[in-house]
């Protein structure tokens, strides 16, 4: 990896922390390191066009909300940034999923995307209204479709 893709993986870890513990009450920072991303991103037009997949991870999590798999306290407006922050990483540290066959990119959603929200609800960003393992087997069975699809997309965004 380049040296800008780890800094940006490593931006992005920072940038999940801050969006997830500090939820709405810290929108401020979250926003100024989106901002800073496009300062220093080598790809600014490419960036800015899968900025549109974040609606697309915003709509499954409203289908889940809808569905009960998960629930706020409160309407997570730092949730739509966390999107836009992930799908920013998938055509920069996260690139080398491409080089991924079906089957592991599946897997490899199932565990980190289901992860990902299991952390959020241990750090009480999110509840689980079906309970842990439910909401663990439908999250990972939800990341092993969306994963691929997502990755396909920024491709396919980016090529353009």
């Amino acid at each position: 990896m380049s040296r800008w893709q780890w800094i940006q993986l490593l931006a992005f870890e920072g940038f999940w922390l801050l969006a997830v513990a500090g939820q709405n009450r810290w929108l401020a920072p979250v926003v100024l390191l989106l901002l800073v991303h496009f300062v220093f991103t080598p790809s600014r037009r490419a960036d800015s066009r899968v900025l549109s997949l974040a609606l697309l991870g915003l709509a499954v999590d409203g289908g889940l909300a809808w569905a009960g798999v998960f629930a706020f306290d409160h309407p997570p407006w730092w949730l739509a940034l966390l999107w836009a922050g992930f799908v920013l990483t998938l055509g920069h540290s996260l690139v080398w999923l491409r080089g991924f066959a079906p089957w592991l990119l599946a897997l490899t959603g199932a565990l980190a995307g289901a992860s990902s929200y299991l952390a959020g609800w241990r750090l009480g960003a999110v509840q689980l209204p079906l309970g842990f393992w439910v909401s663990a087997l439908v999250l990972a069975l939800v990341w092993a479709a969306l994963l691929p699809l997502l990755v396909r997309l920024d491709r396919r965004l980016r090529s353009d």
